[in-house]
């Protein structure tokens, strides 16, 4: 089956990322904000900074690091995440 591609945003430039032992943390300097990411959200992280130009790949490598895991549901979960980025500004639109 065929899936709607998820477009991914950029980065905001004033946001600041570390890569951690168990997921990353996103700061955006000029709002204070803070934003935790687990393993699975720095991958998709990981996409939008390498500026994939859609989630497919993010997808694909969650689906295959966790097979017994949905495939819809995952594209759900990654499209839940870019709007929680997006909510929290430190995303723009592609």
């Amino acid at each position: 089956m065929t899936h709607p591609a998820i477009a991914l945003p950029r980065p905001d430039p004033r946001v600041t990322a570390r890569t951690l032992a168990d997921g990353a943390v996103l700061f955006h300097a000029e709002s204070e904000t803070y934003f935790g990411l687990n393993p699975t959200g720095t991958v998709v992280w990981e996409a939008i900074v390498a500026r994939e130009p859609d989630a497919h790949a993010a997808v694909d490598r969650l689906a295959a690091a966790h097979p017994d895991v949905d495939r819809d549901a995952i594209a759900a979960d990654v499209r839940a995440l870019l709007d929680d980025l997006a909510r929290a500004g430190l995303v723009v639109a592609p």
